[in-house]
């Protein structure tokens, strides 16, 4: 039984990291994209009305930025045993190879539960872009309308 809960959690972590690393090409994507879009709306700056000043106008940008930079900021604590000692002067013993045994279930659970913070955490931030995006689009094509009639 402690085999198959360790194989268990094994092909949930490889899950969590791969979708971690699809999220944080997503969130990379698109930051790429806001900063075309910021570029584009500074340049037409003079077809706008009179009441979209520069702030007005880049507040939104900056906050998809800043909720897709945080989507790909790392979160990982600094728990658990030490793999790679730093040391002012270290022994050449230290640095022995140590093929890792059987991992125990308690460490394969804490790292799936960190893993699942992680990606529950990034999903957040990047649905937050998102819709803040859909957002200000919508607002966008409001303002722009009105200031047509």
């Amino acid at each position: 039984m402690a085999k198959d809960k360790s194989a268990q959690l094994r092909g949930l972590i490889a899950g969590y990291g791969d979708s971690i690393r699809l999220s944080d090409i997503k969130a990379m994507i698109a930051v790429l994209v806001v900063a075309i879009l910021m570029g584009t709306v500074i340049q037409f700056r003079p077809l706008y009305p009179w009441y979209l000043s520069v702030p007005v106008l880049l507040s939104p940008f900056m906050i998809i930025f800043m909720m897709l930079l945080i989507s790909v900021y790392p979160r990982f604590p600094r728990a658990g045993r030490s793999r790679f000692p730093i040391r002012r002067n270290p022994d050449p013993d230290e640095f022995d190879f140590v093929a890792e045994g059987e991992a125990d279930l308690e460490e394969l659970t804490v790292r799936c539960a960190l893993l699942s913070r992680i990606l529950w955490w990034k999903n957040i931030t990047l649905q937050i872009a998102y819709i803040l995006s859909m957002a200000c689009l919508a607002a966008a094509g409001i303002l722009l309308f009105v200031a047509w009639l």
